[in-house]
């Protein structure tokens, strides 16, 4: 729990906020907002955010109109925020007074603590053409492509990104598709997306609404090539174009990647090679067994899922067996190394093990702010948390981390730019790396950093596969004597 003095009009007042994540701005239909500063006209609708992270509390703009301040200073990246420091958001200000101890028992559930509002998805409107017979333009360059038709005139945009913006162009959003000339389209109307190639589209509580085959929507629905979606008096047609879906003689010359990373490929792999990965927060994540990875078992499912909390590009990549390769370990895992056998006997269970490997994680290598150990849960067909540091609850690309299980591969990798996901997750680079034991999936180890700039290189890589692999042995030989 925080507590903030907030002054506005000359009066100032205390709140107390539950969570250790908060969005501050004013209430509105596209984000949840924990304190809502209305009627400060200044504020934007999602104007800064504040958690709490090893101990200490955090502050973060969110890209707002006028700026947020700390003690006067405008703030360009997440920062400490102290108990007596003064933030503040339009005419707003407000007071870190410090936290309140948290006096709950340690085991205690929190899934009822700062619930989030889910909006519904509903069926996508049935289009009158079936969805394969839609004719598209020939234009095969890579990306999102819209078509769209207004005032008897159309056009085709194709962006280079994964999500955009439709509305009219004013300083409070970052609109990438500007329908100025259409007066029925509200600021900032409607997004649109695409995971694994599968279209969305999502009314972001526009005054006349967003209409796929003339039917409103409330939510996001998956949109076909055939289907039309209607924003104000504009017609759209969406669809994207993947690197794969080039044909020889049109396909673009492959671009540099680092040696660790491989091209893509064609497959019937449901978690193929993507430009990008998308990012979940969820209580736990679908697992796909071994021989259940094909693409129409894991399309299905993803076109059910809520739009992803940003995304993720690999940099480098090594297999597990590339881990030990000559000049790899940098000198804090040597320093690691040789006790670290003794260290890991030394927890007699999983959970035990579990808790002190991600707390341990920061300490050993360089960069590291959080750390997360996801289990798979056989029995369930889950993955779940099973321990992490600090207390925020992680993210993960499930999408990736299936790569990682299926490839037997860790991933090093950047969040993409605010260009090509307006969506920012708290986090700029972070690693994955599979647990297997004996051929057994046990689990996804993860570690983050969270300083703007930051980025994991190959030897972090190799060294957090070192102690992955060591832990995966300790791991599986407590799970198979039941510990």
């Amino acid at each position: 729990m925080l507590r903030f003095e907030i002054t506005q009009n000359g009066k100032a007042r205390e709140v107390k906020l539950e969570g250790d994540d908060v969005i501050i701005g004013r209430r509105n239909e596209r984000t949840p907002v924990g304190l809502d500063l209305t009627p400060d006209d200044l504020v934007s609708r999602t104007h800064a955010r504040v958690w709490r992270e090893a101990g200490e509390v955090r502050i973060e703009d969110l890209g707002s109109r006028a700026g947020t301040f700390v003690n006067g200073e405008k703030l360009e990246h997440a920062q400490v925020l102290r108990p007596g420091e003064v933030v503040t958001l339009g005419e707003t200000q407000l007071t870190l007074k410090g936290g309140l101890p948290d006096r709950r028992k340690r085991n205690a559930p929190t899934g009822t603590r700062n619930p989030k509002r889910k909006r519904p998805l509903r069926p996508r409107p049935k289009s009158v053409a079936d969805p394969q017979t839609g004719s598209l333009p020939g234009n095969t360059k890579v990306g999102l492509h819209i078509e769209l038709t207004f005032d008897g005139k159309t056009r085709l945009d194709v962006f280079d990104r994964d999500e955009i913006f439709i509305g009219r162009k004013h300083p409070e959003a970052d609109i990438s598709l500007d329908l100025s000339g259409d007066l029925l389209v509200s600021r900032t109307h409607a997004r649109i997306w695409q995971t694994r190639s599968i279209c969305w589209v999502e009314d972001l509580g526009s005054t006349h609404g967003t209409l796929v085959n003339g039917e409103a929507i409330d939510g996001a629905c998956v949109v076909n090539t055939s289907d039309k979606v209607q924003i104000g008096s504009t017609l759209l047609r969406v669809w994207h174009v993947a690197s794969t879906d080039m044909t020889h003689g049109d396909a673009a010359p492959a671009e540099e990647v680092p040696h660790t990373e491989r091209q893509p490929t064609v497959s019937d792999n449901g978690f193929p090679e993507l430009d990008s990965y998308p990012v979940y927060k969820e209580e736990d994540y679908r697992y796909y067994p071994p021989g259940e990875r094909s693409a129409p078992e894991v399309e299905e499912v993803m076109k059910s899922r809520k739009s992803p909390m940003g995304r993720v590009r690999t940099t480098h990549a090594l297999a597990l067996d590339e881990a030990f390769g000559e000049g790899a370990e940098p000198s804090a895992l040597m320093e690691i190394l040789p006790n670290l056998p003794a260290q890991l006997d030394a927890h007699a269970d999983a959970g035990a093990l579990s808790d002190w490997l991600v707390k341990q994680l920061p300490r050993w290598l360089p960069g590291v702010k959080r750390a997360a150990l996801f289990a798979i849960h056989h029995d369930t067909g889950r993955i779940r948390v099973r321990a992490h540091v600090p207390s925020l609850n992680p993210v993960m690309s499930d999408t990736l981390a299936h790569r990682a299980l299926e490839g037997r591969r860790g991933y090093a990798w950047v969040q993409v730019s605010k260009k090509e996901s307006v969506r920012r997750l708290s986090t700029h680079t972070g690693l994955y790396v599979p647990l297997v034991c004996a051929s057994r999936e046990l689990g996804i180890l993860c570690v983050e950093d969270t300083e703007a700039g930051a980025e994991f290189n190959e030897a972090d890589l190799a060294a957090l596969m070192v102690i992955g692999q060591m832990a995966a042995l300790a791991w599986g030989s407590r799970l198979e004597a039941g510990a």
